[in-house]
């Protein structure tokens, strides 16, 4: 498959989609001090695992990726601070969305 500016965002959307829903979810667990929210953050986790996945198969070496990704998603998977570990992954998500954004430009549109 020959990578293209839409072919990429077609593979990365669904994962941002899920993302959001989770987001919106997470916070509402929060607000509503509904206890442990932490069922969320791993779910949240595993679709970031996945967008991770994606990319690396888009992408092979030359993957974008956040700064300190690595231990950045060991403090999530760690962190006994469900709303500590739910805002940095709401800060890799964003980040990871901003690299992707860089290395399309690289592409042709279609």
């Amino acid at each position: 498959m020959t990578l293209s500016r839409k072919s990429i965002d077609q593979a990365v959307s669904p994962f941002y989609e899920a993302w959001a829903g989770l987001g919106v979810e997470i916070q509402s667990c929060f607000q509503q001090q509904a206890g442990d929210c932490r069922e969320l953050i791993a779910e949240g986790y595993g679709v970031y695992e996945a967008l991770r996945k994606t990319l690396n198969g888009l992408f092979g070496s030359s993957a974008p990726s956040p700064l300190n990704e690595s231990e950045r998603l060991e403090f999530v998977r760690n962190s006994k601070s469900a709303h500590a570990a739910s805002r940095q992954l709401e800060q890799l998500f964003g980040e990871l969305k901003k690299k992707i954004a860089r290395t399309k430009i690289g592409y042709p549109a279609e």
